[in-house]
């Protein structure tokens, strides 16, 4: 007797163990909220801005060279250049990220290899507004200017071009181009 009070109780049991729910009412509700708050936060969430892609502005044809920048910058709405000396990279490679990162404030860069220009036109610079020039300059050897800038530093030693109302920074280890932009721009 005692046998079949334990295999009732036992049948009743998994009975009552089969009809329980594995989740209650609480755990649906909060299941449908976590799933309804993910839903609208995937297609409501704010985008973020986008980063305007940077396109390093090179002549198209090499027969037909426009080495003015300062045309380019106008076609082109940009108001801040960046000009490095570079011999391993690097400088390249930062001027790059500054002329990328004028986004942030407003303005819209670019980068340039000052072989590839016609620097006297830095004396035409003010005619663009809030416009700024940004040399990046390394150093090679015993600080000598890198070779895609010796002929900017040449032409700085050189130039009687008046750049007194550039405005400009200056950035890198290549103190004798900073000399130099400096007597040109004062």
């Amino acid at each position: 007797m005692g046998d079949s009070n334990t295999d009732t109780s036992t049948t009743v049991s998994e009975t009552v163990a089969e009809e329980v729910s594995l989740f209650s009412m609480t755990d649906m509700v909060l299941f449908s909220l976590i799933a309804g708050f993910l839903t609208y936060w995937f297609l409501f969430r704010k985008k973020k801005d986008e980063i305007p892609e940077f396109t390093k502005i090179q002549p198209m044809d090499s027969s037909v060279k426009d080495t003015s920048f300062v045309e380019k910058m106008k076609k082109t709405g940009r108001n801040i250049i960046v000009f490095y000396g570079s011999q391993t990279g690097t400088a390249e490679e930062f001027a790059n990220r500054l002329s990328k990162d004028a986004h942030r404030y407003g303005m819209r860069g670019m980068s340039a290899d000052p072989e590839e220009y016609v620097l006297a036109d830095l004396s035409h610079l003010p005619e663009i507004e809030n416009s700024l020039t940004v040399f990046c300059m390394a150093t090679y050897g015993e600080g000598d200017p890198t070779d895609n800038a010796q002929d900017f530093y040449d032409w700085l030693q050189e130039t009687n071009v008046d750049l007194s109302g550039v405005k400009y920074a200056l950035g890198g280890g290549f103190y004798h181009m900073a000399r130099a932009v400096l007597a040109s721009c004062l």
